[in-house]
């Protein structure tokens, strides 16, 4: 999608590499990264990504962008490199080791500091990174996700929905049910009062393929395995809360997905997801025990005023900071900005 940038920054025009040598490269790490998961022995230190210096300089481009391994021959050509350490906290809670994200943290240091910039997706992961490596801390640029065709709910249509009252509509979405946090969200529901769950319908679109996730009987559940993207946003549209507290995730662009509709998204207490939600005021943070997200489902119900607020909040955050148009023009920034550098 990064080439469609253009669309909204004309200044900015791509040249998608198209060089064997870097097609081959990256072929051979991804065949050796998938081979040594298989077999459940260690990827060793990342080499570096392949630049096709020639290819580089018959383009007359400027900049080099790269979401892959730092390109370990770029030299004195100018990186904008999009990577990041993901969440401590996150990463030590879901099986990486001390050891493991020390290692992870010099690997990427050595290419923060050979990079022209590094974009990372929130400011909480700049603040970071910039504390961390203060000697470079002006490389580290928040551009959040560039999603081209995602657009907001219309003002009538959202009006129709914050007057809604009633029942509380949920969805659940993604093809990773288990490390998406389905089974959370079922046990938040038998956690809650019959009478209570009467008053909530949870639909789950997800192909379940880290693993089946058994659906308890409740009363307005539907289950059902992947749907066409239009299909999905439009159940967002007509959604109340989205539910996805995953135990690990990167980022999350189902959130801004949701968001964009006026959907209220539910999602973890990690460093990404609470930037992404303003710390609670367009979402919910939840740990993940059923406990807390049962009380979370049930003030929604029950305070129309919270529920309408939040919603309303959700879609204004999207519209101010996740918005096509906004993040094609900071990567406009970017790119002159290391151009320049």
């Amino acid at each position: 999608m990064i080439p469609r940038i253009g669309e909204f920054a004309p200044e900015c025009s791509f040249y998608p590499s198209l060089s064997n040598s870097v097609v081959f490269d990256a072929n051979a790490r991804y065949l050796r990264h998938y081979a040594c998961r298989k077999l459940k022995i260690s990827i060793g230190r990342s080499k570096g990504s392949f630049l096709d210096r020639n290819e580089f300089n018959q383009s007359a481009c400027d900049v080099v962008y790269c979401h892959d391994a730092f390109p370990n021959n770029a030299d004195s050509i100018r990186v904008a490199w999009r990577n990041s350490v993901l969440d401590p906290e996150m990463m030590l809670a879901n099986g990486t080791t001390k050891g493991q994200l020390e290692i992870e943290i010099e690997e990427k240091g050595r290419g923060f500091k050979a990079a022209t910039a590094v974009q990372v997706s929130t400011e909480a992961e700049r603040n970071r990174l910039a504390r961390w490596f203060p000697g470079i801390a002006e490389k580290f640029v928040v551009i959040p996700y560039f999603l081209p065709d995602l657009k907001s709910i219309s003002e009538d249509s959202m009006n129709e929905k914050l007057g809604r009252k009633g029942s509380l509509r949920c969805l659940f979405v993604g093809h990773e049910a288990k490390r998406k946090g389905l089974a959370r969200v079922y046990a938040a529901m038998e956690r809650m009062a019959p009478a209570i769950r009467h008053r909530i319908h949870l639909t789950v679109v997800s192909k379940q393929t880290d693993g089946s996730v058994a659906a308890p009987s409740l009363p307005n559940l539907r289950v059902t395995g992947g749907l066409p993207y239009e299909s999905v946003v439009h159940m967002m549209r007509e959604s109340d809360v989205l539910l996805m507290p995953s135990y690990f995730e990167s980022f999350g662009l189902v959130y801004l997905e949701a968001m964009a509709q006026g959907t209220i998204p539910v999602v973890p207490d990690w460093e990404v997801q609470r930037e992404i939600v303003d710390y609670g005021k367009a979402g919910v943070v939840t740990s993940g025990d059923a406990g807390d997200l049962a009380t979370s489902l049930e003030r929604l119900l029950d305070d129309d005023e919270l529920r309408r607020s939040m919603a309303a909040r959700a879609r204004q955050r999207f519209e101010q900071v996740f918005a096509p148009m906004i993040v094609a023009k900071k990567y406009s920034e970017m790119f002159r900005w290391s151009a320049g550098n």
